[in-house]
């Protein structure tokens, strides 16, 4: 048997870049491009033959397992060779080269998904992995060589691609009594385990130096009255008397001062109603401010002596709700303004940092604290992270020196995807907020910002869904009072879920009131449920989405305008689009089809097939929509990929050069390349069989489109004059109209609100509830 080695490729690698340099523009120019289209066609044979999308997926040829992920990591190292090339030789003719690793990935193999499902790795956490490596072999293969993950173990077989049952059982177990840590000093490993409990009994572990209930509390008065006259309340500990006191800090934010981040899951405060820890834990606390400041300034009297950290200075009973109301106001301030920020994960804190700059950041960026809500905010708002390994602690700043070096390496695209984890804290435009807080300027409405948000929180989770909100608004620095109000209905309740909608509306409404307006146009694409409330059926229910990101990624598009919110139609966007013309006389046999196809033009050269995409897998067939013409609103054309998503809509009505429509539903959207098919359709067209078939009107690019979700009954139609057009600069102007009210929004719960944009007047609202 005979073999093929790619031993030597790093080498031939390196030749083929230094002969690319020496050789003439126009020959380079038409190499890259025949290359960019060899590997462009063995991708599609690749992933359409030897990729699966789940374990028990069938390949179409009959394969052998390592063969079909030998083939596709050979062609990730080539096409990521090609990419580097492209770059380092200043080479990029639009729609002939992609220098975004995203798009380099050949697909998944069998013979990964399934070592991964043996080693006990949690089925959320693989369906996460395979949506944010972008289908990229190489980077699934490096991830299960490092053996160290929270997100595999015994805790893990009852989880699905959905829920992870373990971590509903850590939220389960946090409610019922006290689950402490405890770092203890041994000569095997700076941090034991995490203790287990039973019936709220802490189990000291067995090389733990101090007792399980010895710890230090601090006094929910004393923090009360702190918050209470608007200050901040500082913790300093002095671990030679083991004295734990609280020091006010004023509004000017006068003192130096370290924070801790946590997952609080982790069990390192107490979570029986006190804001108590043990003395391990504040021990620890003290020696990494000390080695901090060695690290940092070489001298460990350097360090801020006083720290912050949610679960010591949040008052956390029930009696000082306000107050805890009012702490959580003042964190976006606390964040912004404190030293440093020291990361704690278990998950981190029992393995070494590695080598190089992928081994560390693929660790964080499968560590816990990448998963939480709040952990987004905390790190977004921090200005200079540490992240606490069992061997030092790592600033975020060192580890981003390495990458440029590393990343330049032809054979490798490791750097690159291991760099995950600085896009899901927002590492692009960190450095931008700090500088705009310190010139107390606003930053939300900065280009592209709440896309970089939504794909930052996209994978991440809260204890309780109606926290999603109250956390997205502090990082967003906004008035934090109507999100705290106190839940009315049990969570898992459809009336629950009603309050979680109102508030995701108004935190929707305060974007829609900025100039220019934040949202962005491409979020009309997004998969997952709607909110059902009319003018805002357009946008996600929940940010928390847990969707893969599909193709184009609708919030990566080309400046597509600003848009504007029109309370009570919907979201005004500018997307080109087809307006479908039926040519049959009935819709009934189209309703009950999983696929159509349309031609563009009388030559009937060009046809589109569309088909309902998996969260909405038919055409609704509804009575109501038989008026309505129909069309499709894509955020591109060319289509170029295999499928592109897309919505399919019913016009309502047109004015002021406006479409408002209504989605029908999403749908992929695909070039018909086989010339069977486009005959076949083709032939139907010219014989005159024309039953459920339509033609497509293809629209300008910049189509003016008013899109909301589905109409509930209403017994008044859309009256024209009514509808607020865009105006004539296109966009230009705010999210909301010029002196246009916003309505009160529906909540029971809060009385005396009203809204403009020029005013947001909160009537009184108390808070209960922590992460």
């Amino acid at each position: 048997m005979r073999y093929i080695t790619t031993k030597e490729l790093p080498k031939y690698l390196e030749r083929w870049l230094d002969s690319e340099k020496k050789s003439e523009a126009n020959q380079r120019k038409s190499r890259l491009i025949r290359i960019q289209q060899v590997l462009d066609k063995a991708r599609l044979y690749v992933s359409q033959h030897c990729v699966v999308l789940g374990r028990e997926g069938k390949t179409t040829w009959e394969i052998n397992d390592i063969l079909a992920l030998s083939l596709m990591i050979l062609g990730e190292t080539l096409t990521r060779a090609l990419s580097l090339i492209q770059k380092k030789l200043a080479f990029r003719i639009e729609g002939w080269c992609s220098h975004d690793i995203r798009n380099q990935g050949w697909g998944y193999s069998k013979l990964m998904l399934h070592k991964f499902h043996e080693d006990g790795w949690c089925p959320k956490a693989i369906h996460m992995l395979q949506a944010l490596l972008r289908g990229n072999s190489i980077g699934l293969v490096y991830l299960f060589t490092l053996r160290s993950s929270s997100s595999k173990g015994p805790g893990h077989k009852q989880c699905t691609a959905t829920v992870c049952k373990e971590m509903e059982t850590h939220k389960n177990q946090g409610r019922s009594g006290p689950a402490r840590y405890h770092y203890c000093e041994s000569t095997t490993s700076d941090f034991c385990s995490k203790p287990e409990y039973t019936g709220g009994q802490v189990q000291k572990p067995p090389n733990c130096k101090t007792d399980a209930d010895a710890g230090r509390s601090i006094d929910g008065r004393k923090l009360a009255d702190i918050i209470n006259r608007g200050n901040i309340p500082l913790l300093l500990y002095r671990r030679a008397k083991r004295d734990l006191q609280v020091v006010e800090m004023n509004q000017s934010f006068d003192k130096s001062y370290a924070i801790f981040s946590h997952v609080w899951t982790d069990g390192f405060g107490s979570l029986d109603g006190t804001n108590s820890t043990t003395l391990c834990i504040l021990d620890m606390f003290s020696k990494m401010l000390e080695r901090v400041a060695v690290q940092r300034f070489g001298n460990k009297s350097a360090v801020p002596e006083l720290f912050w950290i949610d679960f010591l200075a949040i008052p956390a009973e029930e009696q000082y709700a306000i107050q805890r109301r009012k702490a959580l106001k003042q964190t976006h301030h606390i964040y912004t303004h404190a030293k440093y920020t020291i990361v704690l994960d278990l998950s981190l804190m029992k393995t070494t940092v590695g080598r190089g700059y992928s081994n560390p950041a693929m660790k964080i960026t499968m560590c816990r604290w990448m998963t939480q809500l709040w952990n987004l905010q905390e790190a977004v708002l921090s200005k200079n992270l540490f992240f606490c390994f069992s061997d030092r602690l790592f600033p975020m700043t060192q580890l981003e020196e390495m990458f440029p070096e590393e990343d330049s390496e032809l054979q490798s695209c490791i750097p690159s995807l291991a760099r995950i984890y600085y896009s899901g804290i927002l590492g692009e435009v960190r450095p931008k907020i700090h500088e705009e807080v310190r010139k107390n300027k606003g930053w939300i409405s900065q280009t592209n910002f709440l896309a970089l948000v939504w794909k930052a929180a996209q994978w991440r989770s809260t204890a309780n869904p109606i926290h999603e909100t109250v956390s997205l608004a502090t990082m967003l620095n906004q008035d934090t009072d109507f999100f705290t109000t106190p839940a009315e209905s049990e969570e898992g309740t459809d009336e629950h879920q009603q309050e979680c909608d109102d508030r995701m509306v108004e935190l929707l409404s305060r974007f829609a009131a900025m100039s220019p307006c934040p949202i962005p146009p491409g979020m009309i694409f997004l998969p997952g449920p709607r909110l059902c409330k009319k003018g805002y059926g357009w946008a996600p229910r929940s940010w928390l989405s847990s969707h893969e990101i599909e193709s184009p990624d609708p919030l990566s598009l080309p400046d597509r305008g600003n848009t504007r919110l029109n309370l009570t139609e919907g979201l005004e966007v500018q997307f080109p689009g087809f307006l479908l013309h039926d040519l049959g006389l009935d819709r009934k046999e189209l309703w009950e089809r999983e696929e159509m196809y349309y031609p563009t033009d009388s030559t009937l050269l060009e046809w589109y097939r569309i088909q309902p995409t998996q969260d909405t897998p038919h055409f609704p067939q509804e009575q109501r929509l038989a008026s309505h013409d129909l069309a499709i609103i894509v955020s591109r054309v060319p289509i170029v990929d295999l499928r592109e998503t897309a919505l399919f809509v019913a016009v309502k009505t047109i004015f002021g050069g406006i479409r408002y429509v209504e989605i029908v539903n999403r749908v992929w959207i695909s070039r018909a390349e086989n010339p069977e098919t486009v005959q076949h359709w083709s032939d139907k067209h010219r014989e005159g069989h024309h039953e459920a078939m339509s033609v497509g009107e293809r629209l300008p690019l910049f189509t003016k489109w008013c899109v909301d979700g589905p109409s509930h009954p209403d017994p008044e139609s859309l009256k024209p004059e009514e509808a607020k057009p865009i105006d004539s600069k296109g966009h230009s102007g705010g999210g909301i109209s010029d002196e246009e009210e916003i309505k009160p929004l529906r909540r029971p719960h809060a009385t005396g609100f009203r809204q403009t944009m020029k005013a947001w007047l909160p009537s009184h609202w108390s808070y209960t509830g922590g992460r």
